[in-house]
């Protein structure tokens, strides 16, 4: 993997997007963390695309271990897509409607999971109880690198690669606190130390595939670990936050939450303070919805949290 490979895998680990409302890169790796686990992304059964305009749903079955089938469909999908944001321009031109336009799915997604920071200026407040923890990565090369490797390798590999670029791109100086990898350096560093790793004795990711041993279960084949906890096998979706998935903007954002590993912190301030149970009036407040409907889609979508 080249250097410009690796930096928009960084910008996919902090969210950044490449939008006129998204923050700055500078400023989002401020906040990188390593990541302690990874998760197959095309666990589900299908890839699905609403299309606004002919109002249809558009679908097609995928294995996660059929590379072909797997593929074809999402090639399929992308093909609806496409046609569909090229009509966007014609609708406006004819009728003034405005549609807004859909991004293809990600042809090689992989999941990653967060680490926890380990530096308390960024470690408090609400920051670590409503930020994603869960991110994909769509990398051809990093994708196939997860067909081989079981989680555990894969991360230390990840890791690896990422400290590498850091360390090489600030020059291996003593940076002052300041600086844009300051934090993201000694998050990385601490990573390896405190799981008793030594980092020079762990292969970078980036070093190639061959002389990879192919794991009995793979990266791609694994499923995040509180999966049989939540009841939904949520497809892949192109627009996945339109109304049309969902019978209510509630179930939508607790849905959205699960999907983004944010559920937990989420309903962190929901709590008895005595008791490790949910209080429903304050999760429904905070939902903004009636306590059954807060209940309902609990109990729908992830019941162990109503344990």
């Amino acid at each position: 993997m080249n250097d410009s490979d690796i930096y928009a895998i960084i910008k996919s680990l902090v969210g950044h997007k490449e939008d006129a409302l998204s923050r700055s890169p500078r400023a989002l790796i401020k906040r990188l963390l390593p990541i302690d686990a990874a998760y197959g992304y095309y666990l589900s059964n299908k890839v699905e695309f609403y299309d606004p305009i002919k109002d249809e749903v558009f679908y097609r079955n995928i294995k996660y271990d059929n590379e072909k089938l797997r593929l074809e469909s999402i090639a399929y999908i992308n093909g609806r897509i496409d046609y569909y944001n090229r009509l966007c321009d014609d609708e406006y031109a004819k009728k003034g409607a405005i549609y807004d336009y859909i991004d293809p799915i990600y042809k090689w997604g992989v999941k990653v999971k967060l680490s926890q920071s380990i530096l308390t200026d960024i470690n408090h407040g609400s920051y670590t109880t409503t930020k994603e923890t869960i991110h994909i990565i769509n990398n051809e090369y990093v994708y196939k690198c997860a067909l081989k490797l079981d989680s555990e390798q894969f991360v230390e590999r990840f890791n690896k690669m990422i400290y590498v670029y850091l360390y090489k791109i600030s020059g291996g100086k003593k940076l002052l606190v300041d600086n844009t990898l300051y934090n993201p350096i000694i998050e990385y560093e601490d990573w390896f130390m405190s799981a008793g790793i030594d980092v020079h004795e762990i292969k970078s990711l980036a070093d190639g595939l061959r002389g990879m041993k192919s794991s009995d279960n793979p990266v791609n084949y694994t499923k995040i670990s509180n999966a049989k906890k939540i009841n939904a096998s949520y497809s892949i979706r192109a627009n996945p936050d339109h109304k049309k998935w969902y019978s209510s903007p509630v179930e939508s954002k607790i849905i959205s939450l699960i999907e983004n590993g944010m559920i937990d912190g989420f309903i962190s301030d929901c709590m008895f303070k005595n008791v490790n149970k949910i209080n429903i009036k304050k999760l429904a407040l905070k939902l903004n919805c009636s306590d059954k409907t807060a209940k309902k889609f609990m109990n729908q979508h992830a019941p162990y949290l109503l344990d």
